[in-house]
């Protein structure tokens, strides 16, 4: 695993999203309540974009057909037993890095 600085942590304000592109993988990025996720972008439903749904709470909802998955452990809400990768997240000298493979 190796730590890819993704954006600058003035860039995600609180409860804002982004998608980056980070090592070949698209990522939704999430500041929730101080703490920053994230999550693999793609929707395992029909290939959404995470990163462009609604963030409410703790759930990130697909654009296109309201799949969700929670955006500390990438478990599927709906519907459940789905699931997205999640990797570590760590804010530092001005940026936020996330752990990739």
């Amino acid at each position: 695993m190796t730590a890819v600085r993704v954006l600058d942590s003035e860039a995600l304000a609180e409860g804002a999203r982004a998608v980056v592109e980070a090592r070949g993988r698209s990522l939704a990025v999430v500041r929730l309540r101080g703490s920053v996720f994230a999550i693999d972008n793609i929707c395992p439903h029909r290939g959404g974009e995470l990163g462009l749904g609604d963030l409410q709470g703790h759930h990130l909802y697909c654009p296109q057909h309201a799949w969700c998955f929670d955006v500390r452990t990438g478990e599927g809400f709906f519907p459940q037993g789905v699931n997205v990768a999640r990797f570590d997240v760590a804010e530092r000298d001005g940026g936020i890095w996330v752990e990739l493979p």
